[in-house]
């Protein structure tokens, strides 16, 4: 959770000091390496080819000890995250799925697992068989 608090703040960073900077790279797993938001920080702009001295620690450890007291809202937003996206994922594919079943020209319609759901849980494919109807010469 505490990796997921560090990447938003530093999205706030970004936006106040990087006019909302966007990049083809990406911060990559720098919190695993990082000993404090701080350094991550530091860690995090280098990766991304920032100049990283304009800001100082304690500029950057206000944007943390400021946002310290929204990560219980965060905690609770990716539990509700974590809880509803396999019903959404699960509604979409009976959507699709539904509509292969209206089609005249679908014979077969099915989901199909594809593997393990604990590998992943988008391990189903929406799979239809098109029926071709023989045109008769008279």
């Amino acid at each position: 959770m505490e990796s997921l608090f560090y990447r938003a703040v530093l999205h706030v960073i970004l936006r106040d000091h990087y006019s909302s900077y966007k990049s083809e790279k990406r911060v990559g797993n720098v919190y695993s390496r990082a000993k404090s938001f701080v350094d991550y920080v530091r860690r995090a702009l280098r990766r991304l080819e920032l100049d990283d001295s304009k800001l100082c620690d304690s500029d950057i450890q206000s944007y943390h000890d400021t946002y310290e007291a929204r990560m219980d809202e965060m905690h609770a937003f990716n539990l509700l995250k974590v809880t509803l996206a396999p019903c959404i994922e699960g509604l979409i594919l009976l959507d699709r799925l539904c509509y292969l079943k209206e089609q005249e020209n679908v014979s077969f319609s099915a989901l199909v697992q594809l593997f393990d759901p604990l590998l992943s849980p988008r391990c189903y494919a929406v799979v239809g068989l098109k029926s071709h109807a023989m045109k008769l010469k008279s």
